[in-house]
């Protein structure tokens, strides 16, 4: 699988417009549409860098060498990193969140 599939999927599996990925890397939305079309074969290091920390995987997954994640994957992850911003307190409320939601019986997506 090429870069351009890579990142047309991680970027369907997380939602976001070509809008939002571009102006999170700092380039137009018509470079990443070239960028997923294949049409900009050959992308700095820094921007497929900047491509990876957004999208919370590492080169190897853009590049091919690596699996790519699932959507749910993707999303379990984005939230893991950023529960590192957050302050103690605000990581404590959060884990009794997830408890209170994991005791009680709910439907499964």
């Amino acid at each position: 699988m090429q870069i351009s599939e890579r990142l047309f999927s991680l970027r369907q599996k997380s939602a976001q417009s070509l809008q939002a990925v571009a102006d999170a890397v700092g380039v137009s939305k018509a470079h990443i549409w070239e960028l997923e079309k294949g049409r900009s074969a050959n992308p700095s290091f820094e921007l497929v860098s900047k491509l990876a920390k957004h999208f919370g995987v590492s080169l190897d997954v853009l590049t091919g060498d690596a699996r790519e994640p699932s959507a749910k994957g993707m999303q379990v992850d984005r939230i893991h990193r950023e529960l590192d911003q957050l302050s103690d307190r605000d990581r404590s409320v959060v884990e009794g969140m997830i408890r209170t939601m994991n005791a009680k019986p709910s439907r499964k997506d």
